[in-house]
């Protein structure tokens, strides 16, 4: 499905301020302490709290302040703008960047988690057929939850155009927004969904990666990545590797059963989530890292945002640590 973009340069300069947005002036001089820009409290950067708290990022020399972001264009904005150096990110952000003009990298881990499209029960929708005429929250318009969405509905011979799109700002505002009753179905991660069903929502699952219920879509869904840009890729290869194989090593102590019950305890203090239910989630998603990506689900994941955009594989996508 294609789909028009507004120039994302132009959003970019306007959250960055004075930032042009072809700058990618670095924060500091010393190569080992960077800015990591990311959404916390969510399963995708989980790996971040991890490296942190078992010292994965010491270990490499590599002084590491998390930056948090509320949009994927503020995260991005902030990166090209300076102010950070490494960015986790979603493809319907960091595609069209690319796409136009900004050089950037990016390396894993790369998350495939699970994602899930819930309706309230209050809503009546049971099924992907009654969306049309609903309302539906996403962080931002636009965004990859929105491309997600209209992706898996066009699969299913569902009309996009009749559901209302509303933006509410955030993941923890689009959570809100469901549980108040301000919109009637969403696409969310697993911690988002076990979040609310934690605090009495009452949700219908209508389709799930999972399942298979979400089509190719979510069968080929890279649900996020980490990201550089190419000039300090080149200037800090060093760094680069570095962070690679911290969070390398961050994704290999996750996915060991010897660790559960520590890996639940970090994912309670990262996200919130009652024990019970971060325990679920940890035993859902902790192989659903990868350090490498095939071309296979790079190209499709740039088709999901825009098909006429070359994905350009080999001169944007890592495998392994540099």
């Amino acid at each position: 499905m294609k789909k028009k973009f507004l120039s994302l340069c132009g959003a970019l300069a306007l959250l960055a301020g004075a930032a042009a947005c072809g700058s990618n002036e670095t924060a500091g001089a010393n190569p080992n302490v960077i800015n990591v820009g990311s959404f916390p409290g969510t399963i995708y950067t989980y790996p971040l709290s991890v490296a942190e708290k078992k010292s994965f990022f010491t270990d490499q020399d590599l002084n590491v302040k998390l930056i948090e972001g509320k949009s994927g264009p503020e995260i991005l904005s902030a990166m090209i703008g300076g102010s950070t150096q490494v960015i986790f990110g979603q493809p319907g952000a960091i595609v069209p960047a690319g796409a136009e003009g900004q050089e950037l990298r990016i390396l894993g881990p790369y998350s495939r988690g699970r994602v899930v499209m819930v309706a309230t029960e209050e809503s009546g929708i049971t099924s992907l057929d009654d969306l049309p005429g609903k309302r539906f929250a996403v962080p931002q318009r636009g965004d990859s939850n929105e491309q997600r969405t209209l992706s898996v509905l066009a699969e299913y011979g569902i009309d996009g155009k009749e559901v209302t799109f509303i933006g509410t700002g955030t993941p923890a505002t689009t959570a809100a927004a469901i549980a108040n009753g301000q919109a009637d179905a969403s696409v969310l991660g697993l911690t988002t969904y076990e979040s609310l069903l934690a605090k009495g929502s009452k949700l219908r699952i209508i389709a799930d990666s999972a399942e298979g219920t979400m089509g190719e879509r979510g069968r080929n869904d890279v649900t996020g990545m980490f990201a550089t840009t190419k000039q300090f890729w080149s200037e800090n290869p060093d760094t680069i590797g570095k962070f690679c194989r911290a969070m390398k090593s961050s994704i290999e102590w996750i996915v060991d059963e010897e660790n559960a019950d520590e890996a639940t305890k970090i994912l309670v203090d990262w996200t919130g989530l009652p024990e019970d239910a971060a325990r679920a989630v940890w035993e859902s998603e902790r192989d659903t890292w990868s350090m490498d990506l095939s071309k296979e689900l790079w190209d499709a994941n740039v088709a999901y945002v825009d098909p006429t955009i070359d994905p350009n594989y080999g001169a944007i996508v890592t495998n392994g640590c540099p």
